[in-house]
C-alpha cells in the first residue's frame, strides 16, 4: 500500500480569480498526486508552449485553446470552452487515466462561464473540478494584454 502525504507529488497548483495559488505548511509546498494539476496544466497550457520543441511524438505535445480570449459570451461561446475542455483533456481518456469524462459549460451570470469537469478514474470515485471565467477578464485582456504591460 502506497502512503500518500503531503511531500509526495507535484506542488498543489489551485485556480484562483487572479490567477493561481499554492498552499505552503512547515515551508514546503502541499502537493498534489496529480489530477488537478494534470487538469489545469492540459486546459492552461496554450499552443506553441517551448517544451513541445523538445518533443516529437505530436501525440504527447500539449497545448490548449481553452483560455483563448473571447469578447462576447453567448451560445457558441459556451459551446466552445466546452468543445476547447474536452479536446484539452482527450488524453486522459486516450491514455486510460480515466474511464470517463464529463464537462459542463454552463453561463450562471451574464458576464460568467463556468465549467464543470467531473472525471471518472478507473475504479475510484469520480472527481469534480470547477473552473470560473469572467467575461469582463476576457475583454480586458483583449484590450490591455498583460505581455503589453510588462516592461
Amino acid at each position: 500500500m502506497t502512503v500518500y502525504n503531503r511531500f509526495y507529488g507535484d506542488p498543489k497548483i489551485k485556480v484562483t480569480d487572479s490567477g493561481a495559488s499554492m498552499t505552503f505548511k512547515g515551508g514546503q509546498p502541499v502537493m498534489d498526486q496529480g489530477l488537478e494539476n494534470a487538469v489545469i496544466i492540459s486546459l492552461f497550457t496554450k499552443p506553441g508552449f517551448w517544451g513541445n520543441d523538445l518533443i516529437r511524438e505530436q501525440s504527447q505535445k500539449i497545448g490548449s485553446k481553452y483560455e483563448r480570449q473571447r469578447t462576447i459570451i453567448d451560445v457558441q461561446t459556451i459551446n466552445d470552452v466546452r468543445d476547447d475542455a474536452k479536446n484539452a483533456l482527450k488524453w486522459m481518456r486516450d491514455k486510460n487515466v480515466a474511464s470517463k469524462i464529463d464537462i459542463a459549460a454552463t453561463n450562471p451570470y451574464n458576464d460568467q462561464i463556468q465549467t464543470a469537469i467531473k472525471i471518472y478514474l478507473p475504479g475510484q470515485d469520480a472527481q469534480e473540478l470547477l473552473f470560473f471565467k469572467n467575461g469582463i477578464n476576457w475583454i480586458n485582456q483583449a484590450l490591455n494584454p498583460a505581455y503589453e504591460r510588462i516592461e
